[in-house]
């Protein structure tokens, strides 16, 4: 099991984007929107972007995420040096990958891909094909490196669905449900930070992304479903770092609720 990690950096937000198609009020740019509620919707059922990042890129990691997909739906990535088009697949073409691959579950609407080595592309090509449907969705685009926590974090962290719908008494003693929408909270603690990380990722993490930036945070990167195991969203506290038992030895908890 390897241990968690994060990445802070999402280097596409400074790429541009184009689709085959896309309906008026939802364009492709909502795929580098920090809310991956807001999505880039196509005008049929087997559509593609291209994320031109506009210079080679360096990255082991890529996230798409807010999909909404039926059982019968197949991706396809494909990474490339040189095809503006993205179809020459030179760098990586995964070939299709249907739901129950490790790298897509529609239950947690997203694609993810951890590589074992970074691999240096310029244009990022993403294929959905949906049969039956009338158009195809999703939600953001990320690309970005990796860093995998020294040490990992201990028993006793929590992950949690939190439900937002509301819940009322009525006079008769009936109980009414406003439905609302859930996400995923996850708490974990790393009670054994090493000093480059504590000065490196948790410092960044803390100082750069705070409250207002998503991180991504998987918490086995070598999981049979990443999907599940991937986090996408804002930590909810910026919590200290405590002081170790040894000078060079630091902590850290980390609190983080899934962005929808």
């Amino acid at each position: 099991m390897a241990n968690a990690a994060l990445v802070i950096d999402n280097v596409a937000l400074a790429g541009s984007i184009a689709a085959s198609s896309q309906a008026l009020t939802m364009p492709v740019s909502k795929l580098l929107s920090p809310h991956p509620s807001e999505r880039w919707r196509s005008l049929s059922s087997s559509d593609w972007f291209v994320l031109d990042n506009g210079a080679s890129i360096s990255a082991d990691t890529i996230m798409i995420g807010g999909l909404t997909c039926s059982a019968d739906a197949t991706l396809r990535l494909r990474l490339s040096s040189i095809d503006a088009t993205g179809a020459a697949g030179d760098v990586l073409d995964t070939g299709p990958v249907v739901d129950g691959d490790a790298r897509f579950d529609i239950k947690y609407r997203s694609f993810v891909t951890a590589l074992a080595a970074p691999l240096a592309w310029r244009y990022l090509r993403f294929d959905i094909s949906d049969p039956g449907a009338a158009y195809v969705e999703a939600g953001f685009v990320l690309e970005g490196l990796r860093e995998e926590m020294a040490v990992n974090f201990t028993q006793g962290g929590s992950v949690q669905y939190v439900d937002r719908s509301r819940v009322a008494k009525s006079s008769s003693g009936m109980s009414l449900v406003w439905n609302d929408n859930q996400f995923r909270r996850i708490d974990l603690s790393f009670p054994w930070v090493e000093e480059a990380q504590r000065y490196g990722l948790i410092e960044q993490l803390d100082r750069v992304c705070g409250r207002r930036s998503n991180v991504l945070l998987i918490t086995e990167p070598d999981a049979q479903n990443l999907p599940r195991a991937s986090f996408y969203g804002l930590m909810t506290d910026v919590t200290p770092v405590t002081f170790g038992v040894l000078f060079d030895l630091f902590g850290k908890q980390l609190r983080l609720d899934e962005r929808i």
